[in-house]
């Protein structure tokens, strides 16, 4: 089975949210969708990489800093990380 059909949008949502609300000190359900990850959430660039290393590992790929950086939330941080499963299926 490829990458890509291994997690759904949903699933993708919900470990984005997880990882958010691990460096956050919050609870997944406080994560919103469209708040905006350093100005309503205070990630810093020390979390914001944690972050994006742990979605790196979680999801089996490897998002480039400069692309990870355009993902302030958790909606544009899903459509990242749908875009490179499916490059990599």
């Amino acid at each position: 089975m490829s990458p890509a059909m291994t997690f759904t949008s949903g699933q993708i949502r919900e470990e984005i949210k997880k990882l958010i609300a691990r460096v956050t000190e919050r609870e997944p359900e406080e994560i919103l969708d469209e708040a905006h990850y350093m100005e309503e959430l205070g990630v810093d660039s020390l979390m914001a990489m944690e972050v994006m290393i742990a979605i790196d590992k979680k999801f089996k790929i490897d998002i480039p800093e400069e692309e990870f950086n355009h993902a302030t939330n958790v909606n544009a941080s899903v459509a990242l990380v749908e875009k490179w499963l499916s490059q990599n299926a």
